[in-house]
């Protein structure tokens, strides 16, 4: 067995969603020196593909980087021969084959087109992220994440009651404290530049520009601030890879190790939200919920299984009518509830993506039984919309699964333990890969 040749699309295109279309030519071209044609490409992959000259890439259960059949579930990342090779930079040494990788993100799509060597794919795939922050492989990024808990403050719990293991690469020990820092960081970079942000320049670099520093806005177990020391690797703009990081020793060995200026230390936590206003959940404000906001929401998450079998099941029978009932007298319930108590409904921050800035939601927890004293079915993500008047008007933009929810929830605080406790919630599997490996 071997992945799918799309007949209907040739070359590149019959093994993959193409991202880079206008510009893969010129990128194999720049990589091997010589200009590829898009005939000659495509002929050399239709051959390796018939003589299965391809890498099949996955994780084991330990988040090691394997190779062996290919395996629908478990194959993550393939790579064909091109039939072109990139000169060596060492003459003594023969050039090195170049192949055409893709990758698999969470909703099954191939997509790609990068082009490597075997060398630097392995060593890119074997690397472990948190969004731009880097390990060498999984193992270091997990010692890390069980080095940085024992030394945070006590009382917070930093993993979930269990977790459903996932198709391609385990999580840390600590799940929740991984997205945390991986939202964090992610946020000062994307902040770095803008004068108008609470967050500029809040990340501080070395005066060579090898190292960088910034605040987790966690407390160690003597309720001092936790810096994060890391690597600058690919540098572009405003935006690198934060690589091997590590706890901040002394201010005096910063200085005199990694070459910080003393001006310079140390900057401030990272803020999500202008003013208190915008963490708050106004039960007063309408929540405007079209037609085809249910049609996502109700469709999306039955086909995502994030509906219970009930639910799932009358969807399947075509009960739309009801399942709409039920949830709208849910939303009902949830906005009486959250008169009485301001805390019911938790903000949470959604990252950056596709373009779009990234901005605070408020997560509203859903009954569909009405059973207040256990978990909720899922947190109904809501969006804040300001109006030509001024005024502001709620908008439901999709339903997540608790885990999801607490990670999202726990980037502005930690929630409140009524409903979002991760001493009850099962960890589910994202549905992308948030420390996807790109070239």
């Amino acid at each position: 067995m071997k992945m799918k040749w799309n007949s209907e699309r040739s070359g590149v295109y019959a093994l993959g969603y193409v991202q880079n279309a206008n510009t893969y030519l010129s990128d194999i071209s720049h990589l091997i020196q010589t200009e590829v044609t898009e005939k000659a490409l495509c002929d050399n992959l239709k051959e390796a593909y018939d003589e299965d000259r391809v890498i099949n890439f996955y994780y084991d259960n330990y988040g090691n980087l394997q190779t062996g059949e290919f395996d629908e579930k478990r194959t993550c990342r393939y790579a064909i021969e091109t039939g072109f090779e990139m000169p060596n930079m060492n003459p003594a040494y023969p050039p090195d084959p170049v192949y055409a990788v893709f990758i698999k993100d969470g909703y099954g799509t191939w997509s790609g087109v990068n082009f490597s060597t075997k060398y630097k794919m392995e060593n890119m795939f074997n690397a472990y992220r948190f969004g731009s922050i880097s390990f060498k492989n999984y193992n270091a990024a997990n010692s890390f994440i069980i080095s940085l808990e024992e030394n945070l403050l006590p009382g917070e719990v930093w993993n979930f009651k269990s977790s459903v293991p996932d198709d391609f690469r385990p999580k840390t020990q600590f799940d929740i404290l991984q997205s945390y820092l991986q939202y964090v960081f992610e946020k000062l970079v994307s902040d770095y530049t803008n004068p108008e942000s609470k967050n500029y320049k809040k990340i501080v670099f070395s005066i060579d520009h090898k190292y960088a520093l910034f605040n987790t806005g966690l407390l160690n177990k003597f309720a001092q601030d936790i810096y994060l020391v890391g690597e600058v690797y690919n540098r572009k703009d405003n935006k690198f890879i934060f690589s091997s990081p590590f706890i901040a020793p002394s201010k005096v060995d910063l200085m005199r190790k990694y070459q910080f200026a003393s001006a310079s230390l140390y900057p401030n936590v990272v803020e999500f939200f202008h003013s208190l206003d915008d963490i708050i959940y106004d039960s007063e404000i309408e929540i405007d919920i079209s037609a085809d906001k249910l049609t996502h929401i109700i469709e999306d998450g039955a086909k995502r299984n994030r509906f219970s079998e009930k639910y799932t099941q009358m969807y399947k029978q075509g009960e739309l009518p009801a399942i709409t009932s039920i949830l709208i007298a849910a939303i009902d319930n949830a906005r009486k509830i959250a008169k009485r108590n301001y805390k019911f409904v938790v903000p949470q921050y959604r990252s950056e993506r596709r373009g779009e800035p990234g901005k605070i939601q408020f997560l509203m927890p859903i009954y569909l039984d009405r059973q207040y004293g256990e978990k909720p079915d899922f947190a109904l993500v809501l969006n804040t919309e300001i109006m030509p008047d001024k005024t502001k008007i709620y908008t439901p933009e999709t339903i997540l699964e608790l885990s999801w929810a607490y990670n999202n929830a726990r980037v502005i605080c930690k929630p409140e333990d009524t409903w979002l406790n991760p001493t009850t919630i099962d960890r589910s599997p994202m549905d992308g890969d948030e420390s996807e490996d790109t070239l």
